[in-house]
């Protein structure tokens, strides 16, 4: 005897369907590639992630770096950084010193002043010398805040490259 077989009852309307469920899955992986991607191209954009430039030729070049620091800690060599004046008539002056508190002879001096959070606000400031050991360069247009310093100074024209290096936090007003 054949066995009867119920007819099946529809679907309620509204049910979830296979397909309703791989849209669901579909979407909301979706949704979240397309803000990490969004994450990931703001953070790749704001910060690249390196603080030296070229830091692999930098690391290639750290021996030589560390015999330039050694020649500079066994001359004494010294660097005084600061700001005079506020506002559009601030000055940064330098004086570079030896251990004996003499000035310092140098060919040329430059300051790279460094945002602490934005790198396209960086600038590089030549310095005139004043005599004596002493630089000065005029600020102006510089946003207010803490700023790093980073003097190089090439005090043996004979020589490659600058010889002496010093970094100050500054607070510009």
């Amino acid at each position: 005897m054949p066995a009867l077989v119920p007819a099946a009852a529809p679907a309620p309307k509204g049910s979830l369907k296979g397909w309703h469920a791989l849209m669901w899955f579909v979407g909301f992986f979706g949704f979240m590639f397309v803000v990490n991607g969004i994450f990931l191209w703001t953070a790749i954009t704001t910060f690249p992630g390196e603080d030296v430039d070229k830091s692999y030729l930098a690391g290639i070049d750290y021996n030589d770096e560390l015999a330039r620091r050694a020649v500079q800690s066994e001359h004494g060599w010294q660097a005084q950084i600061g700001i005079s004046g506020a506002g559009a008539g601030s000055a940064l002056r330098v004086r570079l010193l030896t251990r004996t508190d003499t000035p310092l002879a140098a060919e040329t001096v430059s300051v790279t002043l460094r945002h602490p959070a934005d790198r396209h606000l960086d600038r590089v400031v030549e310095l005139t010398p004043v005599g004596g050991g002493e630089f000065t360069a005029l600020l102006d247009g510089l946003e207010a805040g803490t700023w790093t310093a980073r003097l190089t100074a090439d005090i043996d024209p004979g020589k490659d490259g600058f010889e002496f290096e010093a970094q100050k936090k500054l607070d510009i007003p």
